[in-house]
């Protein structure tokens, strides 16, 4: 048991790392055709700090990693379409912490590979200070824009904040 654990998280940084790699280097496609993406859920207001010209308000919509990650197993075309480019707010369990603070990982339970990986912005110290003080197993509510959905490394949301 304790060997296959081991594997699966060598595996899991197998996928993250690829994951990195993908994003970094990978091809830009903004190609899709435009789809009506439909998920029932409530929607919060936050509003962001950008310079005056920039800030707008968005409307996050809720939904849980369970929830999430249930359409990426049943298809994971159908769960791209519903969920890229779309702003929410996902509540999860942390299960990884990058050592370098630049990611935290929700996961559905301590056993599951992929889940929602959670990009910090680098130059945002509230958002590195909550990761810095987050711990394992904590529940949290990441606010921010999937960028990234695939059935091998889960989904990628880029954080506008932390709760």
């Amino acid at each position: 048991m304790r060997f296959i654990k081991k594997a699966l998280k060598y595996f899991l940084y197998f996928c993250l790392a690829v994951g990195i790699l993908s994003a970094v280097f990978g091809k830009d496609d903004n190609n899709n055709v435009s789809t009506s993406k439909n998920i029932e859920t409530p929607k919060t207001q936050v509003q962001e700090t950008r310079p005056a010209k920039e800030k707008e308000e968005r409307q996050y919509q809720y939904v849980d990693v369970y929830t999430m990650m249930n359409d990426l197993q049943n298809n994971a075309a159908a769960a791209q379409r519903k969920y890229k480019d779309q702003y929410l707010a996902v509540t999860g369990q942390v299960e990884v912490i990058d050592s370098d603070g630049d990611y935290i990982a929700l996961m559905a339970d301590e056993y599951s590979i992929v889940g929602v990986r959670c990009d910090v912005k680098s130059r945002d110290k509230e958002q590195k200070d909550f990761v810095l003080n987050t711990y394992k197993g904590q529940n949290v509510t990441a606010y921010g824009k999937i960028t990234d959905v695939g059935e091998v490394l889960g989904y990628s949301l880029k954080v506008d904040k932390f709760e």
